[in-house]
């Protein structure tokens, strides 16, 4: 954060009457300034340089261009000492959103989430944490995860982890926690924890949303099957 005392949020809505919740609500709570409001996403670009806010809140009912290059000017601007990051409500997570996520200081939240979720939101992400819409683990839940299916660069780092590496790898990009894979490998939840790092570790990755992410870019989920399908087979 900045030197600023309150978090500072800029908005950019074009709902004119959610922007007048939006403010009236972050108005309410005492740590938190509304710096600037536009419905614009091109003058957002501009005015975020000027005002330098903590956090630019963007809410639409699916995700544009002019958001994407919002969200991509905004970590040109942002820097280790003064950064500012954007919150994108929408009201799901489809593949084309996972390009947000790609981009650094960029979160993708639910757009019908609760006014206490939504500053809670605000608070963790300004403090420089990275808060993550529950629908992101059920979306990849119910994919079907196919490591033999890798290629290229990516499917040679995978062959570099062990078969239970990989299949840790497999159960944690269908979003399941440390306790679900312990449960479903029947090892101790502290053996999972060690074999997340060390996969982390061969792939050269910071967390799990990297990992999400990874999974994407090379290839390895495939929408086809269903979350009760993946279950079992996560079982066998």
């Amino acid at each position: 954060m900045t030197e600023r005392e309150n978090i500072g949020v800029f908005l950019v809505c074009e709902d004119q009457l959610e922007c007048a919740g939006l403010i009236a609500l972050l108005n309410n709570d005492r740590g938190i300034s509304i710096v600037g409001d536009t419905p614009s996403a091109a003058t957002a670009q501009r005015m975020t340089s000027t005002l330098r806010p903590n956090v630019v809140l963007r809410s639409e009912r699916a995700l544009s261009h002019q958001t994407i290059e919002l969200a991509e000017k905004i970590a040109e601007q942002s820097n280790e000492s003064n950064p500012i990051h954007l919150i994108a409500l929408l009201p799901s997570l489809n593949d084309p959103d996972i390009e947000l996520l790609r981009i650094d200081r960029c979160i993708v939240l639910d757009r019908h989430m609760s006014s206490a979720e939504l500053v809670a939101a605000i608070r963790v992400t300004a403090a420089g944490y990275l808060p993550v819409r529950s629908d992101l683990a059920g979306n990849l839940a119910r994919a079907s995860v196919s490591l033999k299916g890798a290629s290229g660069i990516a499917g040679k780092q995978v062959l570099n982890l062990t078969k239970r590496e990989r299949r840790v790898f497999e159960l944690m990009i269908q979003g399941l926690s440390n306790p679900e894979i312990a449960a479903a490998l029947n090892v101790a939840e502290s053996t999972v924890k060690s074999h997340v790092q060390g996969i982390l570790n061969k792939l050269d990755l910071r967390d799990r949303i990297q990992a999400v992410i990874y999974a994407y870019e090379a290839g390895l989920v495939q929408r086809s099957f269903h979350l009760e399908e993946q279950r079992t087979h996560a079982h066998c």
